[in-house]
């Protein structure tokens, strides 16, 4: 038996409460005949339809909070790079050679900055983006780590065509706390108008 309530929280994050349990029944009953894995593919093909559906309504709006969100994520970038020296330096100074990046410590510090700004700017865009949270949201997730691939194509040292796709894959996966964000800011505000 499918779980409902997992069900209607996926879709509630394109739709209304009232919508999402609407669309979950009917998906309920149908799986009856057609099982389990047609429930749960019925349940992501709608979410990924509301979802495209949301963008393509407000696609100027979502896009335009998303380059919000990138310009948000670029003053966090900037404000971690700034710490990141000034931690260089005192552990340089402490331990009297230079820091090495490879340790685990020094990863979670260059990590981690970008996954709680993440969740924090997916928070922020679901509360400027009443209607097309999850749009706006999804956008930003992708467009932010295009944009750092695209400026590191122009520095001096910038990557290699093989570093391409892992750092842009890597760039959206820090950046997927943003629909935790976007869902808890959304689940709060406990919309009553119907989102598209």
């Amino acid at each position: 038996m499918p779980d409902i309530r997992l069900a209607e929280s996926i879709l509630a994050l394109v739709t209304t409460r009232d919508r999402a349990a609407t669309t979950v029944g009917d998906l309920q009953e149908q799986s009856e005949t057609r099982g389990a894995a047609w429930f749960w593919s019925g349940v992501f093909r709608t979410a990924a339809s509301l979802l495209w559906r949301g963008f393509a309504d407000n696609a100027l709006r979502a896009t335009g909070l998303a380059f919000l969100g990138v310009a948000l994520d670029g003053v966090v970038a900037g404000l971690c790079a700034f710490l990141t020296g000034i931690a260089f330096l005192i552990a340089a100074y402490v331990t009297g050679h230079a820091a090495s990046t490879n340790s685990i410590p020094w990863n979670i510090w260059l990590v981690a900055p970008t996954m709680l700004a993440s969740f924090w700017i997916g928070r922020l865009l679901s509360r400027w983006a009443i209607g097309c949270e999850l749009p706006a949201t999804v956008a930003y997730i992708v467009l932010a780590p295009v944009v750092s691939l695209l400026i590191g194509l122009f520095l001096p040292n910038g990557p290699t065509a093989t570093q391409l796709m892992p750092i842009l894959v890597a760039g959206l996966a820090q950046r997927l706390p943003a629909i935790a964000g976007a869902a808890m800011a959304r689940r709060r505000q406990d919309f009553k108008s119907p989102v598209t």
